[in-house]
């Protein structure tokens, strides 16, 4: 069953990979791989038309030098092709940005991705949910001054969609990056994993643990992650699982997969990000059981944040890579 599924799934995945490649020939590499694998957590092929529709949303409702049709610009109108009323959306997350950056943040693709994460969320008070942001970003700030910048908003974002609570969130965030600094070493991965394994009801140091495990298993089995981008990619897996052994060998078993396949070998990518989309392959899977197999509505309701916090992962770890690509090009 399992098998079939995720198969399946990663088919999908290099399937949509392809038809973006050749249909957007002149994006950034990392935004196909973003695009293909937004589409397959849907359990959709990829459509083209619906992109270049949103891709010119974007375009009719913003001015020529919009942080919108930045570094960002594909994979929110990836995002945006997967809505229903996407340009109701887009008006939507126009308003959000410009009410968030009178909140005193900077204009930046990073702010565009926060500003469309709470864009699409159902809530109808936008303006206490960019409140309830700036509260979290700012109390991130004064725990990491130095570290903590532009592209935490995705995550403060994503926190303030939640029913999470800033005081203890943080406290438990902070709690998690004390226990696992001598680990994985101090610094902004290390951050952005604690932001993730802050929606985790367990205690932080089972969290802890088993996010260890799960790094050290994954190396055994030659899927080692990287601790400079993707250790947020760990942090799903712990909310997700509690069986290290069979979660680890499932990603290995993507990650032959997409070994085989045409654009995911050694000459196309790395083998951290293969391994991260493995991950991220394995982790919609589980989810898609979860939402399944549950009638407890405040299970599902975590159900949701995971998702959020699963495409804030992916999402915020490929527009950095962007970032530093184009950054690295005009230098």
């Amino acid at each position: 069953m399992w098998q079939n599924e995720m198969k399946a799934k990663t088919e999908l995945f290099t399937e949509n990979y392809q038809e973006l490649k050749r249909n957007f020939r002149f994006e950034y590499g990392p935004m196909h791989y973003l695009g293909a694998l937004l589409y397959a957590n849907e359990d959709k092929k990829v459509r083209v038309e619906s992109i270049i529709n949103a891709k010119d949303i974007i375009k009719r409702n913003t001015s020529f030098f919009s942080a919108f049709k930045d570094a960002a610009f594909f994979a929110l109108a990836a995002m945006l092709s997967l809505e229903e009323t996407p340009e109701d959306v887009f008006k939507k997350t126009v308003i959000i940005y410009d009410d968030m950056k009178a909140a005193g943040f900077y204009g930046s693709p990073y702010l565009t991705l926060a500003a469309f994460n709470i864009g699409r969320n159902p809530s109808v008070d936008t303006k206490a949910l960019v409140r309830k942001t700036r509260e979290f970003y700012d109390a991130m700030k004064q725990e990491h001054r130095f570290l903590t910048s532009v592209d935490d908003y995705g995550y403060a974002a994503m926190l303030a969609t939640s029913d999470l609570e800033v005081e203890s969130t943080i406290r438990e965030m902070e709690a998690c990056y004390k226990l696992l600094q001598n680990y994985f070493g101090k610094g902004n991965a290390l951050q952005s994993l604690t932001h993730i394994l802050a929606l985790g009801e367990e205690a932080a140091e089972i969290k802890c643990k088993r996010v260890v495990d799960i790094y050290e298993v994954l190396s055994r089995k030659g899927c080692k992650p990287s601790k400079y981008s993707q250790l947020s990619a760990l942090g799903i897996l712990v909310l997700i699982s509690k069986d290290v052994e069979t979660i680890t060998e499932e990603i290995k078993a993507v990650y032959e997969m997409l070994l085989e396949k045409k654009g995911f070998g050694n000459w196309s990518i790395s083998r951290h990000d293969r391994v991260m989309y493995s991950a991220a392959l394995v982790s919609n899977v589980y989810i898609t059981d979860i939402v399944k197999s549950s009638l407890n509505v405040s299970l599902l309701s975590a159900v949701t944040n995971i998702v959020v916090a699963q495409q804030t992962a992916v999402i915020c770890a490929t527009t950095s890579a962007v970032v530093a690509s184009a950054s690295s090009s005009n230098s």
